[in-house]
Order: C-alpha cells, then sequence, then structure tokens
C-alpha cells in the first residue's frame, strides 16, 4: 500500500507528517492507493482538489494543531493501516461552473465546498439568475452569491447566515452575499439536480469575478452552476469520526 502524507506548514502538521512518513514512507499523490492530509479541513479540500484530476485517490483527513475539521479524523500514528482498510468510503458531490468572460473566453471549474461570485469593484453586482427551465429569471443587486454543497455549508455560507445543509442530502444552497435587492431576499434552498444560470449585468462597469477553493477567475459575463454529473471525491471517515459528526455521511461506496 502506498501513502501520500500532504501536511500544512504549522508544526504539529510537520511533526505529524515526519513520524507518519518514517513510519509508512512517502508516495507521490499520482503513485499513492491512500491521500492522507494533516492539517484542518482547507488541507482536506487542497487534496479533493488535486484528487479530480486522479480518480479512485480517496482521502483521509486527519486533524492537527487544534485546526477545525469537521471532515477530519483524530490523529493517530499507529495503526494507520488498519483505519484506511476499515474507514467508510464516501462519495461527495462535486460543483461545475461553465463561465464566459469578457471577450467570449470559455472556461469550467470545479469546487467541492463552493463557489463565489462576487463583484470587483465598490459598485454593487447586478445579476440575473434563474433556474434553468423554471419560471421567470430574478434580478439581484448586492455584493455577489453563494452556491455551496453540503460540506460547504458549514463554511463561508454559514457565515452569511446561509441554512446549514445535512451532510448527504442531495440539496445545494444558494446564499447572498450583501443583497439589497429584492429587500426580502433570503437564501435558497435547491435540489442538486437543478441547473443555475447567472448573467451579469453592464459586466462592463459592474464586473464580477467567480471564485473556488483554488481558482479565481475575473470579468465573467456569464455563468451556468451545477452539480457536475461525472466528479465525486472520496472521503475516508472512520467510526469515531462518524459518530462524532452523528449524521449521514454522503453515499457510501
Amino acid at each position: 500500500m502506498k501513502i501520500a502524507f500532504v501536511a500544512s506548514p504549522k508544526p504539529g502538521a510537520q511533526r505529524a507528517l515526519k513520524e507518519l512518513s518514517d513510519r509508512y514512507g512517502q508516495a507521490t499523490v499520482a503513485e499513492a492507493d491512500f491521500i492522507v492530509t494533516l492539517g484542518g479541513d482547507h488541507m482536506a479540500l487542497e487534496a479533493f482538489h488535486g484528487a479530480l484530476a486522479m480518480p479512485a485517490k480517496p482521502v483521509f483527513a486527519m486533524r492537527t494543531d487544534s485546526s477545525t475539521g469537521v471532515l477530519c479524523n483524530s490523529l493517530r500514528v499507529h495503526g494507520l493501516i488498519e483505519r484506511l482498510h476499515a474507514a467508510a468510503r464516501v462519495e461527495l458531490p462535486v460543483l461545475q461552473a461553465e463561465i464566459e468572460q469578457a471577450g467570449g473566453r470559455s472556461q469550467v471549474l470545479f469546487a467541492i465546498n463552493e463557489i463565489v461570485l462576487e463583484r470587483q469593484v465598490f459598485q454593487q453586482a447586478k445579476l440575473n439568475v434563474a433556474v434553468h427551465g423554471e419560471g421567470d429569471p430574478m434580478n439581484i443587486n448586492g455584493d455577489g452569491l453563494v452556491l455551496t454543497t453540503p460540506i460547504g455549508s458549514t463554511g463561508y455560507n454559514r457565515s452569511l447566515r446561509g441554512p446549514l445543509l445535512p451532510l448527504g442530502s442531495s440539496l445545494l444552497a444558494l446564499t447572498g452575499i450583501g443583497i439589497r435587492r429584492p429587500s426580502d431576499w433570503s437564501p435558497v434552498v435547491l435540489s442538486d439536480h437543478e441547473i443555475l444560470d447567472v448573467e451579469v449585468i453592464e459586466a462592463v462597469h459592474r464586473p464580477v469575478q467567480i471564485r473556488t477553493t483554488s481558482e479565481t477567475v475575473p470579468n465573467i459575463c456569464r455563468a451556468r452552476l451545477f452539480r457536475s454529473p461525472d466528479r465525486t471525491v472520496t472521503l475516508l471517515v472512520d467510526r469515531e469520526a462518524q459518530g462524532r459528526l452523528g449524521t449521514p455521511f454522503g453515499r457510501q461506496c
């Protein structure tokens, strides 16, 4: 069995990296059977983004340095091989954004936790938002929007008072950032089968960028946001972490 250990720069994570790699060896991510992250949720999300291009690379996250670790298992050096084999394998959804920038350039982005549309200048963003094939579009003025998966709903979305989605549910949340109009705006919970079409109004004078954990693309004109139909990532969760979470955690493989 080959394991790739990926650690945050914090002292506790670096100490754990040395102990674990000395005991189990250190493989590259490309050749590894498992990716083990050391740190908090941010390290796990970075590993997930790297694993998008490499199918069947499950991620086992371990929490160090008192990091926030909703996705993380407890740190233990001994018995790691047994823990990896015994852990539940959980499929997590991936968001996909098909975007068009000013000038006509097209691009595709992927995100594990959230996709953020946000203004680039002091002026409010003006967005025309529609659920594909359903009803009339809505005009939204404000600082931006966040589309989040259940796993991302505990982060930025939650700080914006967005809904906490049950882990394992087939739901997405659309939460506003400083929405001025409509004045009665409130977060929207969507089925993860729905497709969101967004057009930027006055894109030249009120530019908008799109952001994921790993990428930022400026000056977009329109975007189509949806759950990717053919991409998932796999999280490994041991019995202790499942009990701590106390909730269904995705679709087990």
